[in-house]
């Protein structure tokens, strides 16, 4: 748990990462800021500076002055954010220094000594939070864009920082609301000429919540691999080109090819983007009955991969056609998502023919002529991740967000379920008030102290 925080106290911290560049950041955020930092500002003629020296959002080069030898720092460019207008809403100074460690380093000493204490982990974000500039959606959305894997899963988190998500779980409390005032309405005027919502369109409306609440859990699978990567898997008999296909969506040689059948014996995984979608891509050994113990080990973890995959691609040979080792194959991943891939294409002598019983999508390729592998990597893209580009894609969601969520859920359903029984209105207003809660807590309408914690401490420092 972080340490209390007082939030009127200024804080600094390094917003680019650690080590060595031409440029570092040091973000402050706190109020009276440039009074505070005058004494350690000087013009590059080495006169003293006034306030009017920095006007808001210009950056101003200046020399960064150590008190201790009186003598400058670093050549620096300063720029001022006024409050409110600012990232956190309090008043913000960036230095935009060299990037030595020693000089990163003693001028962070420098600002403690002056009463600049060092920022927790996402201690800025979380001021942004409680003064209103963010909603925590917004906030968790931050994290997901600076963890993006892929351009695609950046555009996702960037939908959820401009506020769909938030407009989603807004437009539904309100809905709820609704529900809750008529409900409340019913039992505090009882004896009032009041006539509450009748049952069927309160089912309707809390029916209606619940479809969409698990519509969001269901897309958050989709969302966790958009931002952690699809497991997608090479399989294959030995020698039909699953090493050489690796390589080729890799686009460099990872993977060792050979003409002799079995030379790879382990696992080997890589990180990649295929038409923007991010993806774990494994190659396998090659599936076969062997006595050759050291082969027989790869197979069995090419057999774990399977079991652990989100998609294959089945590589097949169009030289030999199918064979029974194919068709052993694909009856063995026949519950799996994926792509038959008949390689060699540049062999086929059509005196059999390259057709399958099972409906999967087939792509006819060869790896020697590069033919076919446009065609491929667009297939891969489209079964790996079924939302439009430029449409609202998958929710991508924060183990806390699907947690609340959940949590929301089961409250609606109990309160369906309480209605449908016919319980007393004060008997069913209660779980409509924990799901309205819990939805709150998603956009930051309650804000424990260790919610905060929890939340803000999964962020960079500087952040």
């Amino acid at each position: 748990m972080l340490p209390t925080l007082l939030p009127d106290h200024p804080i600094a911290a390094l917003a680019t990462p650690p080590g060595t560049s031409a440029v570092a950041i040091i973000r402050i955020s706190g109020f009276h800021l440039i009074n505070l930092l005058l004494p350690i500002l000087r013009h590059p003629n080495g006169q003293p500076l006034s306030p009017s020296d920095l006007p808001p959002r210009q950056l101003k080069r200046l020399d960064l002055h150590d008190p201790e030898t009186q003598q400058p720092l670093d050549q620096a460019m300063v720029v001022h954010f006024p409050a409110p207008r600012s990232y956190t809403g309090e008043e913000i100074m960036e230095i935009h220094g060299h990037g030595s460690q020693v000089i990163l380093q003693r001028t962070l000493e420098i600002l403690s000594d002056i009463g600049i204490r060092p920022a927790q982990p996402g201690e800025f974000t979380r001021r942004a939070c409680l003064n209103g500039k963010l909603d925590l959606t917004r906030a968790e959305a931050i994290t997901a864009l600076i963890h993006a894997s892929s351009l695609r899963a950046a555009r996702e988190a960037l939908r959820q920082m401009e506020g769909s998500l938030h407009h989603k779980i807004e437009t539904l409390r309100e809905r709820l609301l609704t529900v809750l005032a008529h409900l409340e309405a019913s039992l505090d005027f009882a004896d009032e000429d009041i006539d509450p919502l009748p049952s069927p369109l309160i089912l309707g409306e809390l029916s209606s919540a619940t479809e969409e609440l698990g519509k969001w859990l269901r897309q958050a699978p989709l969302g966790e691999r958009l931002r952690d990567g699809f497991h997608l898997t090479i399989i294959g008999r030995p020698n039909v080109g699953k090493s050489s296909l690796f390589n080729h969506l890799l686009r460099r040689k990872r993977a060792i090819v050979s003409p002799t059948p079995g030379t790879t014996r382990d696992c080997i995984e890589s990180r990649l983007e295929i038409q923007g979608v991010p993806v774990i891509l494994s190659d396998t050994a090659g599936l076969r009955q062997t006595d050759e113990p050291v082969e027989a080990e790869g197979i069995a973890l090419t057999r774990e991969k399977l079991r652990q995959a989100d998609g294959v691609l089945l590589v097949l040979d169009a030289g030999t056609g199918l064979t029974p080792e194919d068709e052993s194959l694909l009856q063995e991943i026949s519950e799996l998502h994926g792509i038959v891939v008949w390689n060699k294409m540049d062999l086929y002598a059509r005196s059999h023919e390259l057709k399958i019983a099972s409906p999967r999508t087939t792509v006819q390729i060869s790896l020697r002529t590069e033919t076919g592998l446009d065609e491929l990597e667009r297939e891969i893209a489209s079964f790996l991740l079924p939302v439009s580009v430029d449409g609202e894609g998958a929710i991508i969601l924060a183990a806390r967000q699907k947690e609340t969520l959940t949590r929301a859920l089961r409250a609606l359903i109990e309160c369906e379920t309480l209605i449908v029984h016919k319980r007393p209105g004060e008997v069913t207003a209660l779980p409509l008030r924990a799901a309205l809660e819990a939805l709150g807590e998603l956009v930051g309408h309650v804000t424990h102290e260790a919610l905060l914690d929890r939340i803000f401490s999964t962020f960079c420092i500087g952040k």
